[in-house]
């Protein structure tokens, strides 16, 4: 038996006309397909996606004429139903969903990242949206604001606030651009790590990032700039872990190095962030 992770949170709405939703720890996007069993298959091909990338089952919680039900999706394409007690048995016996490729009809497995016939990326997708388009579009940052000097602000209101702290004794000048959907941008030197409230790690500047839904962790990422200028980004085995927003989405494995675009989005819990360097 295996016991299914409750991270990361993926859960689908599914109603009789073949629309829907699909959300991602707590970001949803809505989706539409020509039939509600289009629309299942979508769904679950995403969650094959997501499953692939961490390497084991996800659990995908669907919510269906009023009625709910824990499904597990295996990497391979399995779903299974979750039992009481949080397991899933192996899927001896089971098929592999199928579904038409939404540009030329082709049927393929759950499993396809591209068309077997026509090429196309994510042969199933149902988000309206784009994944590198979230629903939930960020808004515009605010005029970006340099580092002041060092102060720590007091939390007013129950409200975490952008609190910044210098550990070393003379600041980098400027490198990354960091523009967050929930406060102001910020521009940085090219070691920080951020959180809600963050400790330094090996040294680099401490950034406080206001989480309304306090889905960022403490100490959630660091982003640095390497020595060939390349962004990289680990998630520091957060509870709510860090997707970048490409296409497909991608899960960053937690305590691995990952290379991003410079002006790639990452999302972390409920907290949108573009990277770009200064």
């Amino acid at each position: 038996m295996y016991r299914v992770p409750e991270w990361p949170r993926l859960a689908a709405t599914v109603t009789h006309d073949g629309t829907g939703a699909l959300t991602i720890n707590g970001v949803s996007r809505a989706c539409e397909a020509e039939s509600v069993a289009a629309l299942r298959t979508g769904m679950i091909a995403r969650a094959v996606a997501i499953g692939t990338q961490l390497r084991r089952p996800i659990r995908l919680d669907v919510t269906e004429e009023g009625r709910a039900h824990a499904l597990a999706v295996r990497p391979e394409g399995y779903v299974q139903l979750i039992g009481a007690d949080g397991t899933i048995p192996a899927p001896d016996g089971l098929s592999i969903d199928e579904g038409r490729c939404r540009v030329c009809r082709r049927l393929q497995p759950v499993t396809s990242t591209a068309c077997v016939q026509c090429s196309v990326d994510e042969p199933l997708r149902v988000e309206v949206a784009p994944p590198d388009e979230p629903n939930r579009i960020a808004p515009a940052p605010a005029a970006s604001v340099t580092r002041p000097s060092p102060v720590e602000l007091n939390e007013l209101h129950g409200v975490e606030q952008t609190r910044i702290s210098r550990r070393a004794a003379t600041p980098a000048a400027p490198v990354l651009h960091l523009a967050f959907n929930t406060q102001r941008s910020i521009d940085a030197g090219p070691h920080v790590v951020i959180g809600r409230n963050p400790e330094s790690v090996d040294g680099r500047e401490a950034l406080t990032v206001v989480t309304p839904d306090r889905m960022l962790s403490r100490t959630h990422a660091t982003i640095d700039v390497d020595e060939t200028g390349r962004i990289v980004v680990t998630d520091l085995h957060s509870a709510n872990g860090i997707e970048l927003q490409s296409a497909p989405p991608q899960w960053l494995t937690p305590g691995e190095r990952t290379v991003i675009p410079d002006g790639a989005t990452i999302l972390l819990g409920d907290v949108y962030c573009t990277v770009t360097r200064a």
